[in-house]
């Protein structure tokens, strides 16, 4: 058992709005004594995500310390806790650190409650704390049950779901192709037979998730006619819309989306990757959060459109359901697992740098047990 566990902190203030590695530093703790109610995990994976920068300019990540709310994929080695045994592999929120000291107990760190379905099911009080099932645990490595089985999966299974059925007549549009829940909600889509059009940030990012996601066109969504580059792509008209991105982009497809239509909102990636942070100011609902302002909501009704705006968690009570499904489009081949896996610890500030300079391929990750 090891005396000491190293964890990467925020030290120093962005400039310009910035990530570099210059922001942290690694220190070296001792490993706490664990109290009646605790396990210790070594950390195996943890999973970068898009808010970091906007959580780190809010000061919801303090100076000097770690993001307590980040996801990782641990292993239990010491337990005092009835909820997990030795050996459970878990998903929890354990910070940048190799080990953690979780609870059943503890809540969801910057999130709402959990309902008392989820908290039944995952035998914890936080809907991001549970162990996974030995089966997933021997079929997947831990970058995919991070991601397929992670919020990615989830959101995009659930997503998909909720907007459904999705049909072989359908035109499915995705915001963020080659995101972490985007590049899954198109495979998704397809794997039930609707044509699916992406969006993406670069011809080149187009180019993969025609070939690697199987889609039938992508759109470079910079530059000038957007619009009509969008019904070029879908002539028959965009019937759902999976909108991972929020801000201007919403609107415009909304106005050219086929009456009687689906729209999911998820996310605001527009507002994470901005070359300059627009802080927001006071608390908003989560659908203007999430782009859908109130010009937005006017179309909705005009259009009869159909909207899903929601965190993941809602449904964490129908999680194995959900994972069976994922399971078995994996098996199959017709979903595969998207991410992008740094290898070391001591990358992890470039990882969480490069996120805003590159934004690689689906989930970004940092392996390191």
């Amino acid at each position: 058992m090891p005396s000491t566990f190293r964890q990467w902190v925020y030290v120093r203030p962005m400039q310009d709005d910035a990530v570099d590695a210059g922001c942290f530093d690694m220190r070296t703790m001792p490993l706490p004594t664990l109290a009646e109610g605790q396990a210790l995990v070594r950390v195996r994976l943890i999973n970068i995500h898009s808010n970091t920068r906007m959580r780190m300019a809010l000061g919801a990540i303090p100076l000097g310390n770690t993001d307590s709310a980040n996801y990782a994929c641990a292993e239990v080695i010491e337990t005092r806790d009835p909820s997990f045994k030795v050996g459970d592999v878990i998903a929890c929120q354990a910070g940048w650190q190799d080990y953690a000291v979780v609870s059943s107990s503890d809540a969801a760190i910057g999130y709402g409650p959990a309902s008392a379905a989820t908290k039944a099911l995952n035998r914890t009080n936080s809907q991001w704390t549970y162990a996974f099932r030995p089966s997933l645990v021997k079929a997947w490595t831990s970058d995919v049950l991070m991601d397929v089985f992670g919020t990615s999966g989830m959101t995009a299974w659930f997503g998909m779901r909720e907007c459904g059925p999705i049909l072989p007549s359908d035109t499915v549009l995705v915001a963020g192709v080659t995101g972490s829940v985007g590049s899954l909600a198109a495979q998704i889509a397809c794997a039930a037979g609707a044509r699916v059009v992406g969006l993406a940030g670069s011809p080149a990012k187009c180019a993969w998730a025609v070939e690697t996601l199987g889609i039938a066109a992508c759109i470079d969504y910079r530059g000038e006619g957007l619009a009509d580059r969008i019904r070029a792509a879908a002539p028959s008209g965009v019937d759902v819309f999976s909108d991972g991105a929020g801000g201007d982009l919403t609107g415009l497809v909304v106005s050219s989306m086929n009456e009687g239509g689906r729209l999911f909102s998820y996310g605001m990636t527009s507002a994470f990757y901005a070359s300059r942070l627009n802080r927001p100011t006071g608390k908003r609902p989560l659908r203007q959060t999430f782009g859908i302002s109130e010009d937005v909501e006017t179309l909705l009704t005009q259009r009869n459109i159909r909207s899903e705006c929601w965190i993941v968690d809602s449904f964490y009570d129908q999680r194995l359901a959900a994972e069976d499904a994922l399971s078995d489009l994996l098996k199959s081949g017709a979903l595969k697992p998207v991410n992008t896996v740094v290898e070391g610890f001591d990358k992890l500030p470039e990882a969480i740098a490069s996120l805003y300079k590159t934004q690689s391929a689906g989930k970004l990750q940092v392996s390191f047990a």
